[in-house]
């Protein structure tokens, strides 16, 4: 017996525990699923502007012809604002639930991905040295702590809260010879953590020299190389990285030379070193060791080089054309191998679009670059793979976080979900706000206070309590003259007896030496009487006496 329509759609088809379907079926199902009908030309049109606003609240779509290359998370983009100057260096931490960024302008902000909403707010701004351009960010393999290089001369750790835990020691500038000095003379320029630990850096400086150091011993530093040069004076190293091993440090020097230093027991020559691997007198901004090979990538003020380091003769590819947007540009490892480079516009302006330039990572082959949507030339890279998120820092003071719906998980994703909290703005008043105790109908009657802390407070006071001027030791100031140690010690010995004199015996010793000598009389007095006793004859005896 047929069923009609209406009944059939209540009786279920199956029984039984139903099972999820896994991510193989849901591509299978939508690429079986007939493409969608068109839209009407008022639909697309609200469509895409719907699209637009919602990539100007910071959580937004590339627009249409500026689609990212497969396999990178670019889809949409989350824009993190606090910076003032161009963000210099961005880190995440191993697990991608914090982000640190740094700026030239001397400030850090720590980001918590997991406590954010949509606004995107720092939770905390840390300033590591006072007016110091922040060159390098890096977490140690735990993520316990941050190394921070700065333009000072001393490394700083933070801990993942943003706390000092310690800095490196300064070195002395007046000393020639640098392998001499206890730390660096100049600023910083990089630095790197040792893959093997958690423990152990690298810094390099404008004083020539890389030194190694402990992160429980910041006053001492274990290492010291000394860059070398084929010109006269010494050379800045600009750029440093520990290969993955740990075994070798890459360094990268101003007058375009790169060298390849063994990163333990002490050595006076590099096991590699390429006099002229970028232009000379130009910053080499970034070292990178390819992952699970033997090949090294640096970047120079406009080229990228691949080098293998079995054979550092010569680089394997050249990619030209590649324009850095600063000294701190940096590069970023795709897990499939391609290298993205941050692009700047080669001229004092600032490019009306962020693009960054993917390549191949055997070849050096540019591939279709990523464009997004913001002003500013991309400055800085990081890419976290645990959470398939990528963080720039562009030269307008953004933080662009590149993520894919599908294929990232956690990170900018879990505060482009949550909405932002409403704050409460009460009504303002334009006149005096009274409160009802504060009038004199309503105030309380309160009993009379003893008094006891009146007098204490006038008892502290000097003015109140008429306290005498305390004794003034050492030099006297002010019309007063100083006590000091010798007056009181004099005093006890040369003790003033005239107290204990008879003041009328004191004056009648020296009567007979005025009558023999009157030399204190004048002499109009000699022959006359210094007193007259003639009106005195009536009085009684005991009167005249007195």
């Amino acid at each position: 017996m047929g069923l009609g329509d209406d009944l059939s759609r209540f009786i279920p088809t199956d029984f039984g525990k139903k099972k999820k379907k896994s991510a193989g079926d849901k591509h299978a199902a939508e690429r079986a699923a007939p493409p969608p009908a068109a839209e009407k030309p008022g639909a697309a049109s609200g469509a895409s502007k719907a699209a637009a606003d919602e990539g100007s609240s910071g959580n937004g779509r590339h627009p249409e012809g500026t689609q990212p290359p497969a396999g990178i998370p670019a889809t949409r983009h989350a824009e993190l604002k606090g910076h003032k100057k161009a963000v210099s260096t961005v880190a995440w931490d191993p697990t991608g639930d914090q982000l640190v960024t740094g700026e030239h302008g001397a400030h850090m902000l720590m980001w918590d991905f997991p406590s954010m909403d949509q606004t995107f707010q720092s939770f905390r701004t840390v300033v590591p040295f006072e007016g110091q351009q922040i060159h390098t960010l890096k977490y140690n393999r735990g993520g316990t702590l941050i190394l921070c290089a700065t333009g000072d001369p001393r490394a700083k750790l933070l801990t993942s809260e943003g706390r000092a835990a310690g800095e490196s020691r300064r070195g002395d500038m007046y000393v020639m010879d640098m392998r001499r000095t206890a730390g660096h003379v100049s600023g910083l320029t990089a630095a790197d953590w040792d893959p093997r630990g958690d423990r152990r850096f690298v810094t390099a400086g404008g004083d020539a020299t890389l030194r190694f150091w402990d992160a429980e011993r910041l006053q001492t530093q274990e290492r010291v190389v000394l860059a070398k040069t084929r010109r006269r004076g010494k050379v800045a190293v600009t750029a440093c990285a520990y290969s993955a091993d740990g075994a070798l440090v890459a360094a990268a020097q101003h007058d375009g030379g790169l060298s390849l230093w063994p990163a333990e027991g002490p050595c006076l020559r590099p096991a590699h070193h390429v006099a002229d691997a970028h232009t000379p007198l130009t910053d080499t901004s970034a070292l990178a060791f390819v992952p699970g090979t033997s090949r090294l990538v640096s970047r120079g003020c406009s080229t990228v080089k691949l080098w293998d380091m079995r054979k550092m003769s010569q680089p394997l590819a050249v990619a030209a054309d590649l324009p850095a947007a600063g000294p701190e540009a940096n590069l970023a490892f795709a897990p499939d191998g391609r290298i993205l480079a941050g692009l700047g516009s080669g001229s004092a302006a600032e490019s009306a679009q962020a693009t960054i330039a993917v390549l191949d990572g055997c070849t050096l082959a540019k591939q279709q670059p990523i464009t997004l949507p913001l002003p500013g030339d991309v400055l800085s890279l990081a890419w976290q793979p645990d959470i398939d998120q990528i963080a720039a820092g562009l030269s307008t003071g953004a933080v662009a976080i590149l993520y894919d719906p599908d294929s990232s998980t956690r990170g900018a994703k879990l505060g482009a979900a949550k909405q932002a909290k409403l704050q409460y703005v009460g009504a303002a008043g334009t006149g005096p706000i009274i409160t009802p105790h504060a009038l004199p109908l309503f105030r309380e009657e309160r009993p009379p206070a003893s008094g006891k802390r009146a007098r204490e407070k006038a008892r502290r006071d000097p003015v109140r309590s008429h306290r005498p001027d305390m004794p003034v030791y050492g030099h006297g100031h002010g019309g007063v003259i100083g006590v000091n140690e010798t007056q009181h010690i004099m005093k006890s010995i040369m003790k003033d007896t005239m107290r204990d004199e008879d003041p009328r015996e004191a004056l009648l010793k020296y009567a007979k030496a005025a009558e023999d000598d009157p030399m204190f009389v004048a002499p109009s007095y000699k022959d006359k009487p210094l007193f007259d006793d003639s009106g005195m004859a009536d009085e009684p005896e005991m009167k005249r006496r007195k």
